[in-house]
């Protein structure tokens, strides 16, 4: 049986690892000096037109830690606590080098002895956020394995790599769900909160990482699961890994598996050290814990700091106990491991970094990543396959839809014979065809991406694979469904309405329905990666879609259309397609019934296809030049949207 399965064995109202470590993890010793962090207050009542007219007015700055100094130690499992506001999250920021950008950041981080930047604490550090993010649609297996092709590298053997996912699967309780879905919620059910916090804690582990960060890691657990969770936080640091976490009113069997904690209490560190002496050290500053009370609550009310008539009694408690804890043996020992670097100059992070921390002193500054490019875009294509094939809505739904709707459009226009009366329904048939196929595909995919983007940006940050890897596997991946549901619309439309009987013209309505489809999924991709939240995006999207229609051909004659808006006409993807489908569909007809062939050209009543491509300001010799065209904005959208993907997870970085 799984030892992380075991009931949890109490020992005097402990919890305790119901396991022995079966290999001896490499940690690192990190210690942070002197951190101080200053930022721009904002206050809530401060409208966005305020802030236009006074964008000239120096903001107040407040100063969120004050000169803290600690040290997080190999094989130990360090608990940052304190109420809200005491900069907990902020500290974990500094100390992972994330999130820095709008902040001014003062002190060092130290590892083992040398200053760190960014790239190399990334390099042997992981990060377990407190808000889980996976691709729904993988088992747990598969995930492991995505992550395990990807971060543990070509330096590993497939087998090695599948011997080190399961090895990570059973360290984490995870053997008995590895062929579930993770799940999507409100479509695919999945994994419990527990199994996903601790398979997010298995993806950063594959590669025995030397410290791991974690964000609030029970946070939405109840207290069973949030034991089973810290129970195996505690056996990673008991095999030799430096854990660091910050946790929010832990119970009194999860706090007992801390070894040290560090309290915090106005952006200043009141008490760093062992979690069973944190009780003595409150007792002998005047606070002693009273009997059957949980000890982390204790410590947390002790420490609180509020904002009525008690605020000064509050103060007066947390210097006390920061005072005494300075004088303490633990404080000493603090303030002699966290001494200023001797070499190089001072260290400075966030909105003002400079260039010292990458000087000599530091370790590399170039970001690594353990896969080469190939081995990234195979894995993320694989993911990408995967995730359209399982997903209900993006593949076996849009299926569905396609085939109701060229039906009921196939019986609407059911063998519409060429005459001069149907001239114009043969016409409104074609632009129908850009029409539906456009609005059928064109919004569903807007979510499809926005819904990912956070998964990608958290995984660019982490440098697991590169934007372009993402993007073109993504791009590649999605490339079959969007050829076979025009194809499938069309195979049923075109010989329902009886448009014109030739296999050529059939083959040639196929790729003008794929391409203009990748326009319009590329289009999507752009207002997705510019805008990225599915509802501003939404909103968005017809103002570059309805234009382009209505310029499009069909409801303006393109001779009639204003000087001033040419250049739209002339960007309209409705407009190529349509005219590529009419010249198919015209060219080939040399006489049509009902009309005098002897008279005048007539608009209302046109002889051939030839005089029906006239009087809609169309040409025949169009047809390839339209095709290009299709084919270069596919091309020069697709590069706008991937230029906002990489703008974005520049600045995630």
């Amino acid at each position: 049986m799984d030892p992380l399965l075991d009931p949890l064995h109490t020992d005097n109202g402990k919890y305790s690892p119901t396991f022995e470590p079966s290999y001896i993890l490499p940690g690192n010793n990190l210690t942070w000096n002197h951190i101080s962090v200053c930022g721009a207050e904002m206050k809530a009542s401060q409208s966005s037109w305020k802030d236009m007219f006074s964008r000239g007015k120096p903001k107040k700055v407040k100063q969120i830690l004050h000169n803290v100094s600690g040290i997080a130690e190999a094989g130990r499992l360090l608990a940052i606590m304190g109420s809200s506001g005491a900069g907990k999250t902020t500290l974990l920021n500094v100390l992972t080098l994330r999130n820095l950008s709008t902040l001014d950041v003062q002190g060092e981080v130290v590892l083992d002895g040398k200053r760190a930047n960014k790239w190399k604490l990334r390099e042997v550090s992981a990060f377990v956020q407190q808000h889980d993010m996976f691709v729904g649609t993988l088992t747990v297996r598969e995930h492991l394995q995505f992550m395990a092709r990807l971060r543990m590298g070509s330096n590993y053997t497939k087998a090695e790599r599948e011997a080190r996912v399961d090895e990570v699967m059973h360290r984490m309780g995870l053997s008995k769900c590895s062929d579930t879905m993770i799940g999507v919620p409100h479509r695919v059910k999945g994994l419990s909160c527990g199994e996903q916090k601790r398979l997010a804690f298995a993806s950063e582990i594959l590669t025995c990482p030397s410290i791991l960060f974690c964000d609030e890691p029970t946070s939405g657990l109840d207290a069973f699961m949030a034991g089973h969770v810290v129970q195996s936080l505690r056996s990673l640091a008991d095999a030799g890994m430096t854990v660091v976490i910050t946790i929010h009113q832990p119970s009194s069997q999860v706090y007992s598996l801390f070894n040290d904690v560090c309290l915090m209490a106005c952006g200043r560190i009141v008490y760093l050290g062992e979690a069973d002496k944190a009780i003595d050290h409150f007792a002998d500053c005047g606070f002693p814990c009273p009997p059957y009370f949980n000890a982390a609550d204790h410590l947390i009310r002790t420490i609180a700091v509020t904002n009525d008539r008690q605020r000064t009694d509050c103060l007066r408690k947390v210097a006390v106990i920061r005072e005494g804890f300075q004088k303490s043996p633990a404080g000493k020992r603090v303030a002699e491991l966290c001494q200023p670097l001797k070499s190089g100059p001072p260290s400075s992070y966030g909105k003002s970094e400079n260039k010292s921390l990458f000087s000599e002193y530091s370790w590399t500054s170039s970001q690594k990543y353990a896969a080469n490019y190939v081995a990234q875009f195979w894995a993320l294509f694989w993911r990408s396959w995967i995730s359209v094939t399982r997903d209900p809505i993006l593949f076996r739904v849009r299926i569905a839809q396609t085939l109701i709707t060229a039906l009921i459009t196939g019986v609407v226009y059911w063998q519409t014979p060429v005459n001069k009366l149907t001239v114009m329904t043969v016409n409104g048939i074609l632009f129908n065809h850009i029409r539906n196929l456009n609005f059928m595909l064109q919004f569903p995919a807007v979510p499809a991406i926005t819904e990912e983007l956070p998964i990608v940006l958290r995984e660019n940050a982490n440098g697991i694979y590169k934007t372009s890897a993402y993007f073109l596997a993504k791009n590649l991946a999605e490339v079959p469904q969007y050829c076979v549901m025009p194809t499938i619309y069309i195979s049923i439309v075109y010989w329902m309405s009886g448009l014109e009987p030739h296999i050529t013209s059939f083959l040639f309505s196929i790729l003008i329905s794929i391409l203009i489809v990748g326009v319009a999924i590329s289009i999507s991709y752009a207002v997705a990666t510019v805008f990225g939240d599915t509802a501003i995006a939404m909103t968005f999207l017809p103002i570059f879609v309805i234009p382009t229609m209505a310029f499009g051909g069909f409801f303006i004659n393109s001779n009639d259309i204003p000087w001033y808006f040419q250049w739209l006409a002339n960007l309209s993807y409705f407009k190529y397609g349509y005219e590529a489908l009419a010249i198919n569909e015209w060219d080939p007809i040399n006489m049509i019934p009902g009309c005098n062939v002897t008279t005048p050209f007539d608009y209302n009543c046109p002889s051939n296809g030839q005089e029906v491509l006239e009087s809609i300001s169309f040409a025949s010799i169009h047809r390839w030049r339209d095709v290009l065209i299709l084919l270069a904005e596919i091309l020069a959208v697709r590069f706008v949207a991937f230029i906002a993907l990489a703008i974005r997870t520049a600045r995630n970085k």
